[in-house]
């Protein structure tokens, strides 16, 4: 008898296998636990609709998944290579049409199975004997079953049984197929923070307590650098306490848990640097992936950070070539005119405090400015 708590905990299992937070091979110990079968498995096999008509069984299917609760692959491998052709279930099921869950001994003689080559062979390896199996089309290339086998000293799956069995394999086909979903959005993501990196944007998505669950390699080297900002025990976390409070009411607003329900723009977080260079400017929006799940899973927010070490000069060859501006002069306008210190020019180009003195002279002596409003409004109106 299948207890209903027990199975409660071997569906929580299926779908913590969908994301990775458990193996499949757990979540089928579970289920085999469940149901006090000997193993239990899943398979997507890739299977052509158009053969139906024709001959079902010439059908060899080819496994895209296949996930055990046994520790070896051996039998699913002998399986594919050879028995699936002595599969009792095949006659009944050669590729699916409708969900179907049936029992052994409602395809084939038990006698005649305790003596067949399919037994003796492969189910008496694994201690097999009272067969279940569940059988839906998964897609129009492919079809699901699911394998649920007790021992020769078990009882056969009652009513009640088979009635578990069968909303396990709805939950079990809806589990792979958000799997596939969040694959497939997975590599797009990676693309989408790759494409943020290039463009000299750090991104990472967190969930409420700043958990980082993905960044850029962008995002990477910020942290690796460890000023102002750094991973700890896989969470984003300001080093100025002052910004990590910032950061919490940021996600805390952006997530569903903030003061108002007025449309929520994206929330700044000013991080400053030990280094006392320019402060990083995080910014905070809500990113959903509850589109996957009927039920929403845990919040996500997107956090992104343009570096202000590696913003492009706001003075173009162009403009520079215009104004006469040498190379060095033209480096050092640009940061004048963003608003940065003669020290914090001098540490980000790597020149002496005097260079940057210089240039500043140099430049303001050519443009016939004398202070940096004024060179910033000349830029500005070129640009």
């Amino acid at each position: 008898m299948v207890d209903p708590e027990s199975f409660d905990r071997a569906l929580d299992q299926v779908y913590r296998a969908t994301t990775g937070e458990v193996d499949w091979h757990d979540a089928l110990l579970r289920i085999a636990s469940t149901f006090g079968a000997a193993c239990a498995a899943v398979a997507v096999e890739r299977s052509d609709i158009a053969q139906i008509r024709h001959d079902p069984l010439s059908i060899a299917p080819t496994p895209e998944t296949l996930h055990s609760s046994l520790q070896t692959r051996d039998i699913g491998e002998l399986y594919y290579a050879r028995y699936h052709r002595l599969d009792p279930f095949r006659a009944q099921v050669g590729v699916a049409l409708t969900p179907s869950v049936l029992r052994m001994h409602d395809v084939c003689d038990v006698a005649a199975f305790a003596r067949s080559e399919y037994y003796q062979d492969l189910c008496r390896r694994i201690d097999c004997f009272h067969l279940g199996r569940f059988t839906a089309r998964f897609d129009a290339d492919s079809q699901l079953r699911i394998v649920v086998n007790r021992s020769r000293k078990s009882e056969p799956f009652d009513e009640r049984e088979l009635a578990l069995f069968q909303a396990l394999g709805g939950h079990v086909a809806r589990a792979l197929r958000i799997q596939r979903q969040v694959t497939q959005m997975g590599a797009t993501l990676v693309a989408a923070l790759e494409a943020l990196g290039r463009n000299g944007r750090a991104a990472f998505l967190v969930d409420r307590s700043a958990r980082i669950s993905q960044m850029n390699a962008k995002a990477e080297a910020i942290c690796t650098q460890g000023d102002g900002l750094t991973a700890r025990h896989g969470r984003l976390v300001p080093q100025e306490a002052d910004a990590q409070r910032q950061l919490r009411a940021a996600l805390s607003f952006q997530l569903g848990e903030g003061p108002t329900t007025a449309p929520k723009g994206p929330t700044f977080v000013v991080i400053h640097r030990a280094s006392a260079a320019m402060p990083f400017v995080a910014e905070v929006t809500p990113f959903a992936f509850d589109v996957l799940w009927s039920t929403p899973v845990a919040a996500t927010a997107l956090v992104t950070i343009e570096d202000p070490d590696s913003q492009r000069p706001i003075v173009s060859e162009g403009v520079a070539a215009a104004l006469s501006l040498t190379r060095g002069e033209t480096r050092v306008a640009g940061l004048l005119a963003g608003g940065r210190s003669e020290r914090e020019i001098a540490d980000a180009l790597a020149v002496s405090l005097n260079t940057v003195k210089t240039h500043r002279k140099r430049i303001y002596a050519k443009l016939g400015v004398a202070r940096r409003a004024e060179l910033a409004a000349i830029l500005n109106a070129r640009r």
